[in-house]
C-alpha cells in the first residue's frame, strides 16, 4: 500500500498584468492633463489589445482617454476664452497707454518750443512749428483710432495742449507737464 498519492500538476497562469499606461492614462485624465490621457489611454488600448491577453486595464485606459476628451473640451470652451477676453484688455490698454504717451510727447514738444522761443502761456501757437520735418514730431496717431484735437494757444502748466476723441484716453496727473 502506498502511502503517497499521485498528484496531477497543472500549471498556474498568471493573472495578467496590469498596464502602466492604463494607469497613467487613469491618473492623468483625474489630474486634467488633457494630451498626456489621451496619448496615454491609445497607446494602453493598443499594447492591451496586441498583448494576447498578457496586459489588462483596458477599462482604465478607456476611463482616462475619455476623462483626457473631457478636458481637452473643458480647456477649449472654457480656457481658451478667457485668454481672448486678456487679450482684448491689455490691447486696450495698451492703446490707452500709447495715445496717453503721445499726448505726453507733444506736451513736452510744445513745452520746449515755448522755452526756445521765450513764449510764454496764452501766446498763439502755430502746429506746423511743432509738427512735420521743420517741426519737432511726426504727427502723432491714436493707437486705437481716436483723433486728436489741438488747442491754438500754448498751455498753463498742467493743461494738456491735445485730447483724443477716445474718454478714456485722459491722461491723469498732468500739474507737472
Amino acid at each position: 500500500m502506498s502511502y503517497f498519492m499521485e498528484t496531477t500538476e497543472t500549471p498556474i497562469s498568471s493573472a495578467p498584468k496590469t498596464s502602466g499606461l492604463a494607469i497613467a492614462s487613469l491618473v492623468t485624465g483625474i489630474t486634467c492633463v488633457a494630451p498626456l490621457a489621451i496619448i496615454f489611454g491609445h497607446m494602453a488600448m493598443s499594447r492591451i489589445k496586441k498583448s494576447a491577453g498578457q496586459l489588462a486595464g483596458h477599462g482604465l485606459a478607456l476611463a482616462g482617454t475619455i476623462l483626457g476628451y473631457v478636458g481637452l473640451v473643458v480647456l477649449v470652451f472654457s480656457v481658451i476664452p478667457v485668454l481672448f477676453i486678456g487679450a482684448r484688455a491689455w490691447k486696450k490698454g495698451s492703446d490707452r497707454a500709447g495715445c496717453i504717451m503721445n499726448i505726453r510727447n507733444v506736451q513736452q514738444a510744445v513745452r520746449g518750443h515755448e522755452g526756445m522761443n521765450n513764449l510764454s502761456d496764452g501766446s498763439l501757437l502755430n502746429l506746423n512749428d511743432i509738427f512735420g520735418p521743420s517741426g519737432y514730431l511726426p504727427q502723432p496717431v491714436c493707437p486705437a483710432g481716436g483723433t486728436y484735437t489741438f488747442t491754438n494757444s500754448i498751455p498753463a502748466v498742467g493743461t494738456v495742449i491735445c485730447k483724443c476723441s477716445h474718454a478714456d484716453h485722459v491722461p491723469t496727473g498732468t500739474s507737472s507737464w
